[in-house]
């Protein structure tokens, strides 16, 4: 997702004092927090196994790998 589409998605919402949630580790939800508003780069489509997420901030990256991957710049919430 984008900003743009998330900012269009969000806006379409009629009450903007809704909370905004994630699901937690293992269960129930946490607030929604932002990180650092700074974009990162991130190697998309990184990771397979369920428990991981599926991208990876590319300084966490073997740097003789980095090829196989497509990087972006991403806002992480």
């Amino acid at each position: 997702m984008t900003v743009r589409e998330l900012i269009e998605s969000l806006s379409r919402i009629e009450d903007q004092d809704i909370r905004v949630m994630v699901k937690g580790y293992e269960g129930g939800y946490n607030d929604l927090i932002m990180i650092d508003n700074t974009p990162a780069t991130i190697a998309l489509d990184v990771n397979e196994e369920w428990y991981y997420g599926a991208h990876e901030r590319v300084e966490d990256i073997d740097r003789d790998h980095l090829d196989k991957y497509h990087i972006v710049k991403a806002i992480i919430l």
